[in-house]
Order: C-alpha cells, then structure tokens, then sequence
C-alpha cells in the first residue's frame, strides 16, 4: 500500500475512531466513506451499517441502497421517502475495498458473482448461503422492483466499483474473459440500466472521489447575461443575473444525473416534495407558458464557491454551495427530466433562472452568506434542550472525562466537525435523549420509535439529575456500538440496540428492573432528583468496577435479544425497526433479564420467544 493512502487512512481511523480495527476494515470503512459522501455526511453509524465486511459476504465489502438522494436501511424508510410522489428516484452501489496494489481478475470475478446473487436472490432465486446483511440488501432491490410503477426509470440504476491502492486504472483487468463474463451475467438478468459497467479504481480515484467532498470542481457554465456586483472585503466576485435552464443543470448534476455531492449542506431547507404547496406552484410556473416569465416568479439561487473564474461569459465555479434556492433546484431538475421537455429539449434554453453568485476563499464570510440567507432556519425541540442549564453543565462533565472519554455537542448543527474529537465518542443531543430513556427510564421502545417524543418541552430524560446519569447512559450505548463494530455476527441485532442498552444497565443496577417494569416516568424522575434516588444507583462509570461490569453485561444482553428475536434472524436477514418497536418486546426482555439475575419480576412472561412484530 502506498505510504499517502496509508496515511490519510491513519488520519480518518484516528477522527472516526476506527483504530482499533485491522486495517483492511479500516480501509472498507475509509472507502465507504469517500465515496459514499454525500449519503453518510460523515456518520460513524451508517458508515459502519454500509460495510457489510465478515462472514460469507460473497466479495461484496460495502453495499447501499439509495432512495430520493437518501440512504436506505429497510423498507419501510423506502415508502416513507416516497410517500405519494409521483416518480421517485432509485440507486443501487456495490464495492469492493482492497488494500492491495493489484487488480486481482479471479477476486474481481468472485466479487461480480456476489453481486449476481444478491440480485438473484432480489428477484426471487432461491439462495441457501445468502448472509443476512446480504438477504437485507437484496430485500430492498426486491422492493424497488415490485414498485416499479412508482420509480422514474423502468430499470434500476446501479454502480459497481473494485477499488484498491493501485497506482493505475485497472483497465486490462476488463479485459479478462472472467470478468467480462461475469459481468454479462449481471447484465443479462435485465434488473439494471443497461449502461451498468463496473469501474476499477486505484489510488488516483480515491483522492479525485475525496476531493469531491469540497465541492464540484471546475464546473463551467455559460452567464452571459449578468452584472457584476462592486467587491468588497472577504469578497473576491460577486455576479447577479439570469442564467439558462441547460446551463444550471449543469452547476446542480453530475455526469449521471444525480445531484452534485455536497451543494445543498448549508442549505436549511430538504427537498420538500413535489406536492408541497410552494413546490407546486414552481412546478405550474415551469409547466406553463407561464415559464417565460420565471425571473419574476421565482427568486432563483443564490450560490457561494470557493473559487470562481471567468473568461468572457463562460464561468468555472468550485466549491460552491446553493444556500438558497434549494426547492427550486428540485424542481428544475424534475421539469428537465419530465416527458415535456424530452420531447422539446429546446425548452431548456428559453427557460431563465436569476441566479446570484459569490465567490470568497474566507470560510467566515461563506459562512456568513450561507446564514443570512438562511435567517428562516427553524429552531429545533433538542436546541431547546441543549439550552438548559443542566445542558451546559453535561457537556462540561463529558469535557473531563479525559482523552478516551466521550464528548457532548450541546450546540451541533448537523456535524460532529464541530468537536475535534473521534465521531464515534461524540454524542448529540437526541442520540443523548434515547439513550437516557432506555438505560435510566427502561423506555428502550420509544428510544425505537417515537424519539420525537423525548425531545418535547418538559420530557423526563432532563431533569435535575446527577450529571454522571448522562454519562452512563451516553457510556453504555458507546460500548455497545464499539461491540458491533468488532463482533460481525451481532450486527443483525443493531435495530434493538436500546433494547439492549435497557438490558445491560437493568444488568449492571438490578434495582431499576422494578422501576422498568412498573414504567412510570414521572415516579422515576422524582426519586432520580431526590437524594435516595440517586443513592440506590450506580451512575459514576469511572468509580468502582462499573464499567467492567458493563463490559461484561453487553454479551449477555446480546445473548437474550438474539434468542428471542430468533424467529425473525431465522429468515435470514437482520432485525428491523418494525420488528423490535413494540413495547411488548421491552416488557419481555427486561423479564428474561431478571429471569437471569434470579430476581424475576412477579408477572408472568408475556411471550415465549420469537419476537417480531405486535
């Protein structure tokens, strides 16, 4: 491996917190990362839930499924993304991650197989060897395919790339009759676009993919029509103008017609839909000939770069972000995509967008245009709560605890770059709100599936609590996410994780199994402000053996929710939201739980085993 990707890799282990894996897991973690950017936006979790490494994953070391520009983990996030849109988007990624400098065709050829077999096994072939994070994969591309009807393209797209460290391209290995073959199969079930090719890249295609993390770079454009704005300080060129439909088309998608990575990340505001109101009249406005007066209709884009070069009226922007102008954007690509100007693509050119344009290599003033165009940014419920006094004082605790401690974003604004510190030891206020409703409350069922709940004015999880409470919770579900990471097997498990974490501090304070099972919160809030409360309990990981009795508890918890969720992993696939939300698997697995401490709760168990849905 050649010493820069070794070291950048280092340096991403060292940020993420990855570092205690060997480093070929290092590196599938690294490639997931690059190159699915514009997905994961840096999260320790989904990167971790991509790499599917371990086991019999037929070569396939990461896999994604992505729905309307969003990452997808189970079906029902699909239907939840697509609501009633008329026409959704789908896409499918397969990698290969290899730290060798070599582009070995037999590993390609068994890596291509994979993907054959999960597509088989998506279209209904029987498939005996399938591992569940495979099965889980190839469920989703089953439910695209089913749902046909309410995707934009009949077949679906779908990239495959074999990435290594290699100084070159790869290029001779696409000629290997194994590989081709191989390819061709893939092909030939008809389940993708036909353009479906497989892209071998070396270390050149990785550091072009990471750059992208900046900003498209170099993209031109044609503003002819347009007057420059006086500069000031901070400000290197400003434009404000009209600009042609084709040409914007340009700045928002790239090559394959998805959205630019990255534009959209200070822009406050989703996609909204096409069925929202104001997404509806822009729509109208385009479908019409109402089109032709577009400049006055519509307030455009307002984009800031980094850089910004011109030569007479040709432009090349990188860096650049469109903080405003976000539903417009989407609505201009679903117009451009739409039967109408298929047949009458001159449209395109008679169509004008006002678009302005600034360009300042000072990241304060970008981000001072990026904010005030933004002045309607919502204030979220956790940003209340991250006001609090006893906020402040829990994010100064975590600040104590040390190097290998964990640190709380009181003020995140959707990235943990705020905190230079390991992702993985980060916490944000709504991971912090589930993790103190099931390990102090034993409230793992909304931690599951109302966590909007715990983020209203006035909830339980804040109180005048002791801080360590805070960071016992925080603690426990660190540990068990560190667990996942470094125990394959239990990755099916990952969506009962706070059914879990309640498991292992009912392990670890045996007297919160009464206060779990009678569930009254408010009861538990009261004792957890007094005295007594707080005394009954052990919250100070760094006293006594506490944290080593946690070590010890998490497989045993493990232990329990793998048996009684055997009826589900018995399919062959993980676990699911819908599978684990229901308050009756809280209620049974806390039993199980004193059943193995010898403490059982006076109730009988509610059901024998299997799991699932209720």
């Amino acid at each position: 491996m050649q010493k820069l990707i070794e070291k950048r890799i280092q340096k991403f282990a060292d940020e993420y917190g990855f570092n205690e894996q060997p480093i070929s897991e290092q590196f599938e973690r690294y490639v997931a990362s690059v190159y699915l950017h514009k997905y994961l936006q840096g999260v320790p979790e989904l990167i971790d839930k991509v790499v599917l490494g371990g086991g019999n994953d037929e070569g396939i070391d990461i896999a994604a499924v992505i729905i309307n520009g969003q990452i997808v983990f189970e079906p029902s996030e699909i239907e939840e993304l697509i609501g009633d849109q008329a026409a959704s988007s789908a896409r499918v990624i397969f990698i290969q991650a290899k730290t060798s400098e070599r582009y070995d065709a037999k590993l390609i050829s068994k890596f291509l197989h994979g993907v054959e077999t999960v597509t088989k096994s998506a279209m209904g072939s029987y498939v005996d060897t399938l591992a569940p994070r495979l099965k889980d994969i190839a469920l989703l591309i089953d439910w695209v395919a089913q749902n046909g009807d309410r995707f934009n393209e009949f077949q679906i797209p779908c990239e495959i790339f074999y990435v290594t460290t290699s100084k070159s391209n790869g290029s001779t290995a696409l000629q290997d009759s194994q590989v081709k073959s191989s390819l061709r199969r893939i092909r030939d079930l008809g389940v993708y676009k036909e353009e479906l090719r497989l892209q071998l890249n070396g270390a050149v295609e990785i550091s072009d993919k990471q750059r992208e993390h900046h900003g498209p770079q170099n993209i031109k454009f044609q503003f002819e029509k347009r007057q420059t704005i006086p500069a000031t300080e901070g400000i290197d060129q400003a434009f404000i103008g009209i600009v042609s439909g084709r040409e914007i088309l340009k700045l928002l998608q790239d090559d394959s017609g998805e959205f630019r990575s990255g534009i959209f990340e200070d822009n406050v505001r989703l996609d909204l839909g096409a069925k929202n109101p104001v997404n509806c009249r822009i729509a109208e406005t385009l479908r019409t000939v109402n089109r032709n007066q577009f400049p006055f209709l519509n307030n455009g884009l307002t984009i800031i770069a980094k850089s910004l070069n011109t030569v007479s009226d040709t432009c090349y922007a990188s860096g650049y972000q469109v903080v405003n102008g976000g539903q417009t954007s989407h609505q201009l690509v679903r117009w451009a995509s739409s039967d109408q100007v298929d047949k009458d693509p001159s449209l395109l050119d008679s169509l004008w967008v006002p678009v302005k344009i600034v360009s300042s290599a000072d990241p304060d003033v970008r981000s001072r245009v990026a904010v005030a165009t933004n002045l309607q940014t919502a204030i979220g419920a956790s940003d209340i709560q991250a006001s609090a006094q006893i906020a402040k004082e829990v994010e100064e605790y975590f600040a104590e605890s040390g190097t290998d401690g964990l640190r709380y974003e009181r003020q995140a604004r959707g990235s943990a770059h705020a905190i230079d510190y390991p992702k993985t030891r980060v916490v944000g206020t709504s991971e912090l709100n589930r993790a103190v409703a099931a390990t102090v409350f034993g409230e793992s069922a909304r931690a599951i599936g109302s966590p909007k709940e715990l983020e209203i004015e006035g909830t339980f999880v804040w109180g005048d609590y002791p801080v360590e409470l805070f960071y016992y919770a925080a603690w426990i579900i660190y540990k068990i996410d560190r667990y996942f990471a470094r125990t394959a097997d239990c990755v099916v498990l990952k969506a009962a994780k706070y059914h879990i974490a309640m498991m292992v501090s009912a392990f670890v304070n045996p007297k919160l199994i009464d206060k779990f099972q009678n569930g009254n919160t408010e009861t538990q809030k009261k004792e957890l402000e007094g005295k007594k409360g707080r005394s009954e309990l052990q919250f100070d990981v760094n006293s006594g053996n506490l944290d080593k009795a946690i070590e010890d508890a998490i497989p045993k918890a493990m232990s329990i929710a793998a048996e009684y969720f055997k009826g589900v992993l018995l399919e062959g696939r993980s676990l699911r939201k819908d599978d684990v939300r229901s308050r009756t698997h809280q209620k049974e697995l806390i039993i199980r739980v004193g059943r193995k401490l010898g403490a059982e709760p006076a109730e009988t168990s509610l059901k024998p085993g299997g799991g699932g849905r209720q």
